[in-house]
C-alpha cells in the first residue's frame, strides 16, 4: 500500500511561485508541504519530464523543455540577467504591468482581467522590498543621470526595468523553508493526478511518483497547483477531475488560451550621429544606487488605445558594420536554402555575399563573436540580458548601429493549446503538445507598430530604422524556447470562459486553487511575467491564510525582515526530509 502524508495545505511546485506561497505561511497555525518535481540540483531525468513538442512556425519542436527546468526554484535556475561589473549572481527583470494591460480592449478579443492594476499595486511593492531589496519605481526620473538621459520621442514613454536576484528563490527561500517549523519540503516528488469523486466537487488526495520509482498519497484540505506555466495544465489534464467535460473543467477551458512574449530582433537603428549612442546609457543594463536597472522604450497607453496597438517594449543594443545589412539578409536566406536543398536559390544567395566581401567578412565574424569564450570582454557579445556597454572607457565607436530588440504580446486564442499527446514520459504521463500560431490580426497589429516605431524615431532625429522581423521565410523569428508561457488555466469570472475565478480557484472544486502565470488571462503586455506571478501569488497566499484562519494577516511580516544584498547568499547544504 502506497504511504499517504496527511498535511492541511499541499503546494504543488517551489518554483517562485510555489516557494513565494509557502514562505508566506511559514509560521502559521496549520501545516504546508511543498512537493517539488526536481531535486535540489539539475536532475536529467526531472528535465525529461518537461520535454513535450511545440507545433509553430515560429518555435522549434523542443521548445517547450528548452524554457522549462524541473529543480527546486523552477525556472529561477534559467535566469540569465547580468552585466559589468561581475557575473556570479544572475537575474530577472522586475516589472508590473501597464493599466491597459489589464483592460477589456475593443479591438483584442478575449481581453482583461477580472480586476485592474490597482488591485495589485500593493503586492507588487510588497514583494518586490522583499525579493529586490525596494519598493516598485519605473519612473525613469528616478533613475536618469546626467549622462544618461531618457529619451524624448513623440507618442513614447520610457518605462525603467529593475532586477532582482535568482538566489532568493534558489537559495534563501530554500532554507527559510526547510528551517520552518510548520513547513515540510519533498524533492524529487512528481504529482501525476489528482484524485477525487468524479462527481464530486473537491479533490480529496493527490497522487505523486518520487524520482527512485516509489509512491506516496497526499491528502489536505486546500490544494494549491504552482507546478508553472505548462505544467500546470499537464497535471490537470492528467486528473480524471479536470478532463473536458469533468467538474473543474466543464467547459473545456484547461489547456487553452495559451499566449507567450515573443522576443527577436525587429530591425536596427543606424543613428543620425555619434552623439546618440553615448545618450543611450539609461537603456544599457547598469547599476544606479545599488539597483540594477535599464530603460524600456514603449509607447503612450494613450496612444496604444487610440492607435489600437498591442503592447511592444524595445531595448537598444550595439552592433558592429555588418548586422542587419543586405550581407546579413543574403546569409540567412543562403542557409535555409542549404537547408531546404534548393540549389539554384542558395547559388542566388552566395552571388549576393560574393558581391560584397567586406560585409561578408563582418557577417560571417558576428556567428562566433557573439557566443565567445568571455563575453564580458567581447563588445560584439552584447545582447538583451548582458549589457554593459554604456561603462565609462568602453569605446562605443566601433558600433555604427543599434539592435532594436522587442517583447511583444499576443492576444490570446482559443486554439493556442496545450494537449496531452499519445507518447508517454518516464511515470506514464501522456506528454504535452503546444499548437502556438500566431493571428493574422496581431500579424498586422505588429507590422503597424514598426511603421509607427520607424516614424517617431526619425522625427525625433535619432536616425533611420531598418526593418528586420518578417512572418515568413528566413528572416521570421526562430525562437529556441518558449521562456513565458501564460494562460492554459487563464482566470475569467466566467466558468465558460476560464478555469480559475478572481481567487484562483478552480471552477467547480472547492479546494483546488492555481497559482503561476498559467492563470493570466493575457500575456501582459511585454513585461517579464515573474513579478506578476510573485505578487498574485502573495495575494493567494491572503486568500488561503483567511480561508484556514480566518484571517488574511500574516503571522510573520516578511517584507519587513532583511533585504537582498548584493553579495552572493550564505547557504547551507539542504537537510534531507524524506
Amino acid at each position: 500500500m502506497a504511504q499517504e502524508i496527511r498535511t492541511d495545505v499541499c503546494i504543488i511546485g517551489a518554483g517562485p511561485s510555489g516557494l513565494t506561497i509557502a514562505r508566506e505561511l511559514v509560521g502559521e497555525s496549520f501545516d504546508v508541504l511543498v512537493l517539488e518535481s526536481g531535486e535540489y540540483e539539475p536532475s536529467a531525468a526531472a528535465d525529461d519530464l518537461a520535454a513535450g513538442h511545440t507545433e509553430s512556425p515560429y518555435y522549434g519542436p523542443s521548445a517547450m523543455a528548452g524554457g522549462r527546468r524541473r529543480q527546486f526554484g523552477g525556472t529561477a535556475n534559467n535566469w540569465v540577467h547580468v552585466t559589468w561589473p561581475g557575473k556570479s549572481r544572475v537575474y530577472a527583470r522586475t516589472m508590473t504591468g501597464e493599466q491597459i494591460d489589464f483592460e477589456t480592449k475593443s479591438w483584442q478579443p478575449g481581453s482583461g482581467w477580472p480586476f485592474d492594476l490597482a488591485e495589485l499595486m500593493p503586492y507588487y511593492d510588497r514583494t518586490h522590498l522583499a525579493w529586490g531589496g525596494a519598493v516598485v519605481n519605473d519612473s525613469p526620473s528616478h533613475w536618469s543621470r546626467a549622462t544618461t538621459p531618457e529619451l524624448t520621442i513623440e507618442n513614447t514613454r520610457t518605462t525603467v526595468a529593475q532586477y532582482a536576484p535568482a538566489d532568493w528563490f534558489t537559495l534563501r527561500a530554500r532554507d527559510e523553508l526547510l528551517a520552518a517549523p510548520n513547513v515540510r519540503v519533498e524533492v524529487g516528488s512528481t504529482v501525476v493526478s489528482l484524485d477525487g469523486e468524479r462527481d464530486g466537487n473537491a479533490v480529496r488526495s493527490a497522487s505523486v511518483v518520487r524520482s527512485d520509482g516509489t509512491s506516496f498519497t497526499v491528502t489536505a484540505q486546500l490544494f494549491v497547483l504552482a507546478g508553472g506555466g505548462v505544467e500546470n495544465s499537464q497535471v490537470l489534464l492528467s486528473s480524471e477531475l479536470c478532463r473536458p467535460g469533468g467538474p473543474g473543467n466543464r467547459y473545456d477551458n484547461v489547456g487553452r488560451y495559451v499566449t507567450d512574449h515573443p522576443e527577436f530582433r525587429l530591425g536596427a537603428l543606424r543613428p543620425s550621429s555619434p552623439d546618440v549612442l553615448e545618450n543611450l546609457g539609461l537603456y544599457d543594463l547598469h547599476y544606479v544606487d545599488g539597483q540594477l536597472i535599464n530603460g524600456v522604450l514603449t509607447f503612450d497607453e494613450e496612444y496604444k488605445r487610440a492607435e489600437q496597438l498591442l503592447n511592444v517594449g524595445a531595448v537598444f543594443i550595439p552592433r558592429r558594420s555588418g548586422f542587419n545589412t543586405d550581407a546579413e539578409r543574403a546569409f540567412r536566406h543562403l542557409k535555409a536554402e542549404v537547408r531546404g536543398k534548393k540549389g539554384a536559390a542558395a547559388l542566388a544567395s552566395a552571388r549576393r555575399l560574393l558581391t560584397n566581401p567586406g560585409e561578408t567578412r563582418k557577417v560571417l565574424g558576428m556567428q562566433y563573436e557573439w557566443d565567445g569564450p568571455d563575453w564580458q570582454d567581447n563588445p560584439d557579445a552584447y545582447q538583451w540580458y548582458r549589457g554593459g556597454w554604456s561603462r565609462p572607457g568602453a569605446d562605443r565607436s566601433q558600433f555604427p548601429v543599434l539592435e532594436v530588440h522587442v517583447q511583444t504580446e499576443q492576444t490570446p486564442e482559443r486554439e493556442n493549446r496545450l494537449t496531452l499527446s499519445g507518447t508517454k514520459d518516464a511515470l506514464g504521463r501522456g506528454r504535452l503538445n503546444l499548437k502556438l500560431g500566431w493571428s493574422e490580426a496581431d500579424q498586422q497589429n505588429l507590422t503597424r507598430y514598426m511603421d509607427l516605431f520607424a516614424r517617431s524615431v526619425e522625427r525625433a532625429g535619432l536616425g533611420w530604422f531598418d526593418p528586420w522581423m518578417q512572418f515568413d521565410g528566413p528572416l521570421r523569428m526562430n525562437l529556441g524556447g518558449i521562456h513565458h508561457p501564460m494562460g492554459g488555466t487563464r482566470m475569467h469570472a466566467d466558468p465558460q470562459l476560464g478555469v480559475v475565478d478572481a481567487d484562483s480557484r478552480v471552477h467547480g472544486l472547492e479546494n483546488l486553487y492555481v497559482a503561476g502565470s498559467s492563470v493570466f488571462p493575457t500575456s501582459l503586455g511585454y513585461v517579464n511575467p515573474t513579478l506578476t506571478i510573485v505578487a498574485m501569488s502573495s495575494r493567494l497566499a491572503d486568500h488561503v491564510r483567511a480561508t484556514m484562519t480566518g484571517s488574511a494577516q500574516r503571522i510573520v511580516d516578511l517584507t519587513a525582515v532583511e533585504a537582498v544584498v548584493e553579495a552572493p547568499v550564505e547557504v547551507s547544504e539542504p537537510a534531507q526530509t524524506f
